[in-house]
């Protein structure tokens, strides 16, 4: 099993996004999504997501609460641990991964994303949406 850490950034009503610099061969049709990192054998999933957003993509956050855990369609073989990520400083910049990084409305995400999506990460979109902030983080 692959296992890959994926990052919901929410600030000032949008969720941020990236446009992948590469097709990725476990699922082609990936062209937009939320920042995701796999996740090696003995490596805290926390401590990916985090390095990804600081180190990569050039923002201070905070790890949050372990949202869900979901298995796309697309391949079995890939299992997505979801967390919620506070946003402390910076702006996102382009990375070795990440052409394009942009912040949308939490329910305008399916008009970019060519993958399936779990009805958990849905909902947790609209809450977003609706409440205009995350869930509280410890």
């Amino acid at each position: 099993m692959i296992r890959w850490v994926t990052g919901i950034i929410y600030r000032d009503g949008h969720v941020l996004i990236g446009q992948l610099r590469r097709r990725n061969p476990l699922i082609p049709r990936i062209v937009w999504t939320f920042p995701f990192k796999e996740v090696k054998e003995g490596e805290s999933p926390r401590k990916v997501i985090k390095s990804l957003f600081q180190d990569e993509l050039g923002m201070n956050v905070k790890v949050g609460n372990f949202l869900i855990k979901y298995v796309p369609s697309e391949n079995p073989n890939i299992e997505q641990l979801f967390y919620e990520i506070k946003y402390v400083s910076g702006n996102p910049i382009a990375s070795k991964d990440y052409t394009h990084l942009s912040w949308v409305k939490p329910t305008q995400v399916l008009q970019y994303f060519s993958t399936s999506m779990s009805r958990d990460l849905m909902d947790y979109l609209r809450f977003l949406e609706k409440s205009g902030k995350g869930i509280i983080i410890d």
